[in-house]
């Protein structure tokens, strides 16, 4: 049976604004040199640098099962929590059992430009310590010219403005520059207010704000040409179409049978090389509906869906300060904003553990830089908008865990059981996950002093420090400083070749090759979060984006 509006709040429309800025495409040709199934960081970039380089010469097609819900990021057009409009848009695509000892949060948003229009525009880098853990020439690729494209395509901007640029070179003034690499996190350009320097552009917002998403570049390629040939070359786009299946076809082609969400009409398209780019949930699914799978090696088989992981971050740390320090002081008010990030630099003890495992991102003023908060009276009336406020979390890198997946299989409805260890053990954590990334012999005690001695290092760089929360470990319901995983940030269902633990060699028995490619299935490729060997500690959108350019140059 095809698929009938399984998934619970998908949303299957086709609104005005989608008809007047896209034309699905309904052109008689269904032969393409290129399909990629999903528009968001993965299939949204990998399009859009596709249709720059071969749209003259290539027929390129994009198939996403969401539909057209906004033509931009939400920051720009809604004063809602960005949190709380993605959870409005997530879609129920599997089933999981809750407990305290496996959860995994959150639902993925499908529209085009998926999970990207309703993200915050931040754009951090993979350390080498992380990079570590992919094959030697991909990290190669990614170091030497693809992470510095990714950032150019998403628009980094250069700065946050002069008090961001004080703060960074106040700590690394500090000895917190000893074991961390003290950046301003980088952000999305959002014109017109800001040029590339970071300073604004003009006065009427002067507070630095970003987002990027690819609805945007994929309306920049294809939106207001209704007259555009659908039978010629170039860069089509086909919105609320599920993808059933993928099929081999003679002469090494593939079949991509879909089922239009609206009308129920099938409708099968055909290209020698399809990309899926659905994300780490929906990507194994549907390797698992196709007649492709049964052709793979059983070990391949075993694979797809399973590794699924998170990196665990802890909750905040949060006070109000007056000032940063007195040598140089710098002068701290509520109109200043900053958002810094402390690179762990991978520094090892005497017996090889890796002593800090994990990014510092600190907030300076939370986020109301943000467009949606530009209205000063939406503050929440229990913050003290007198003060400065400072708030920093730790995010850890984690290594790919077998224990959790996505139980697939082609007759399960569309919604399959998802099996996720939530970090609610801290026995696991410090025995398994932090063991294999970084050496760690640590007790629950040891643990806890790392994160607030750092913590304190951080804090002790201003005056006047007001806590507003207690230690981690702390009597005060802080005694467990990690949440959940979320699908947002989760990877490794449909691994590239990975390393079990920092001191194992690279096990090459993976689901795609370093170029992505399906292992037993020619042409097939996968281009989103399901192929990292690591989730890092930093947000991986960037190695994501980097990981679609290095694809797109290696397809043509």
């Amino acid at each position: 049976m095809p698929f009938q509006n399984h998934y619970v709040n998908l949303v299957t429309e086709k609104t005005q604004a989608h008809t007047r800025l896209i034309r699905d495409y309904d052109g008689a040709n269904k032969d393409f040199d290129f399909i990629i199934i999903g528009s968001g960081m993965g299939g949204g970039i990998l399009a859009d640098d596709l249709a720059d380089r071969l749209g003259q010469s290539h027929r390129i097609l994009v198939l996403d099962t969401g539909s057209f819900i906004y033509p931009t990021h939400v920051y720009n057009i809604s004063r809602i929590p960005n949190s709380t409009v993605a959870r409005h848009f997530g879609v129920d695509n599997f089933r999981q059992s809750e407990t305290e000892q496996h959860k995994i949060g959150a639902k993925p948003q499908m529209a085009l430009g998926g999970r990207t229009i309703f993200w915050s525009g931040l754009i951090p880098q993979a350390q080498d310590w992380e990079l570590e853990f992919f094959p030697d020439n991909v990290r190669q690729d990614l170091a030497s010219q693809y992470l510095g494209l990714a950032a150019d395509r998403m628009n980094e901007s250069i700065s946050l403005g002069d008090k961001a640029r004080e703060l960074v070179q106040h700590f690394r003034s500090s000895s917190l520059n000893e074991d961390f690499d003290i950046q301003e996190t980088p952000r999305a350009l959002h014109q017109p207010y800001l040029n590339p320097n970071g300073t604004p552009r003009d006065h009427f917002f002067v507070e630095p704000t970003g987002v990027f998403n690819t609805a945007e570049l994929l309306i920049n390629q294809v939106g207001l040409t209704p007259g555009a040939n659908q039978d010629g070359n170039g860069l089509f786009i086909k919105l609320n179409s599920f993808v059933e299946a993928i099929n081999a076809v003679p002469f090494d082609w593939h079949e991509v049978k879909t089922t239009n969400t609206v009308t129920g009409e099938q409708v099968s398209f055909y290209a020698p090389k399809v990309i899926i780019a659905g994300g780490s949930t929906e990507s194994p699914k549907l390797i698992n509906r196709s007649s492709i799978y049964q052709h793979l090696p059983d070990h391949i088989k075993q694979q797809i869906g399973f590794g699924l992981t998170d990196h665990p971050v802890t909750g905040e740390s949060q006070a109000y300060v007056s000032s940063c320090g007195n040598h140089p002081r710098i002068d701290l008010s509520r109109r200043d904003h900053a958002k810094i990030i402390f690179y762990s630099r991978g520094k090892r003890d005497s017996s090889g553990q890796l002593i800090f495992p994990f990014n510092i991102e600190m907030n300076v003023n939370h986020e109301y830089w943000h467009l949606r908060n530009n209205d000063p009276s939406a503050e929440p009336d229990v913050d003290d908008t007198s003060k400065t406020r400072i708030d920093i979390k730790f995010s850890f890198a984690n290594c790919l865990d077998d224990d959790n997946g996505i139980f697939s299989h082609a007759s399960d409805g569309y919604t399959p059981d998802i099996h996720f260890k939530r970090f609610s053990s801290l026995d696991d954590l410090l025995q398994s996950r932090f063991p294999t990334l970084a050496g760690w012999q640590k007790g629950h005690q040891d643990f806890f002093d790392l994160l607030n001695q750092t913590r304190d290092r951080v804090f002790a760089e201003f005056n006047d420090v007001d806590w507003i929360t207690g230690e981690y470990g702390g009597g005060d319901g802080r005694q467990w400083p990690f949440g959940w995983g979320t699908v947002h940030h989760a990877c490794g269902t449909l691994r590239m070749p990975w390393r079990s633990d920092r001191d194992a060699g690279f096990n090459h028995e993976s689901v795609v090759d370093e170029n992505l490619e399906v292992r037993g299935a020619k042409g097939l490729y996968v281009c989103d979060m399901s192929v990292m060997p690591i989730s890092t500690a930093a947000n991986p959108v960037r190695t994501l984006a980097g990981l679609a350019l290095r694809l797109s140059q290696h397809l043509g």
